[in-house]
């Protein structure tokens, strides 16, 4: 790895060190190369906005994994000082109320070619859900037609750990990004503050703070987003069916999934 330094790793990639002021990231290598250049293409437009994200540079490649070369930011993840100081957990929660919000002020609406759309990404999720029957299936994707669409841009995985805080605040890891309804990318937060699983590389005190943090998180997280855009509980709520149907085909424990079955089922019960 021609003597890089790694500072950090993930599910899906390494991040190592590489020139001055930048950061290259290496994804594993069976990682599709097609959600990569994803990666690249929509981190491109987010950073047009204006939008405080690390600068992309270029793609490249080196010992057979593909990498994007980011600008290299100062600071620690919102994660981390939630755990380190759990004292300023409201504070914490309401400041990623506020970037989401942020972000969610965006129209994106040109960006066709970068961004997917939300309900399309969803349907195929869904249509690849284990565990749900094919009748479940069709009656998640009925439903989430009903939904009311919107061209906002969205990350489509905003959570504490893609927050890096430091004299700026700003949002990484931009591979999911679409454009969509916010109310949708809220429900995602939802189901992840709810039930998300930690990297596996989570020491066990931080994965114990987190279970005993998550509903205080999540309490002061919604209320400042709902404060901020004038929006009900319920228009977020409706989105948690097909939202977390969608989960069901990540890499998560077998454990969140039973839990993200149990709502699901129990939500279309009542739509029945």
């Amino acid at each position: 790895m021609l003597n890089l330094k790694i500072i950090g790793q993930g599910r899906t990639a390494d991040i190592f060190e590489y020139e001055e002021g930048k950061i290259i990231k290496l994804f594993k290598q069976e990682f599709p190369e097609d959600a990569i250049n994803q990666e690249f293409l929509v981190s491109k437009f987010v950073h047009s906005l204006g939008i405080k994200i690390p600068q992309p540079f270029e793609l490249t490649q080196l010992d057979s994994r593909f990498g994007i070369v980011f600008e290299r930011m100062s600071g620690t993840t919102l994660l981390h000082e939630m755990t380190s100081k759990p004292w300023l957990i409201n504070k914490q929660s309401r400041k990623l109320a506020r970037l989401q919000y942020e972000l969610h002020c965006h129209p994106a609406h040109d960006a066709v070619e970068e961004l997917r759309y939300q309900k399309s990404v969803l349907v195929d999720n869904i249509q690849l859900a284990p565990l749900l029957t094919e009748d479940e299936k069709e009656q998640i994707k009925s439903y989430l037609k009903g939904l009311p669409d919107d061209n906002k841009l969205c990350h489509g995985d905003f959570h504490p750990d893609n927050v890096l805080i430091g004299s700026n605040s700003c949002i990484i890891d931009w591979m999911t990004g679409m454009i969509g309804n916010p109310a949708g990318d809220v429900a995602r937060t939802v189901i992840l503050l709810s039930f998300g699983t930690l990297p596996n590389e989570t020491c066990r005190t931080v994965k114990l703070l987190i279970s005993y943090l998550r509903n205080r998180i999540k309490t002061a997280y919604l209320k400042q987003y709902l404060k901020l855009t004038g929006r009900e509980f319920k228009e977020i709520d409706r989105w948690i069916l097909p939202v977390a149907a969608a989960r069901l085909i990540e890499c998560i424990p077998d454990e969140e999934k039973r839990k993200l079955i149990v709502i699901i089922r129990k939500r279309l019960q009542a739509i029945s």
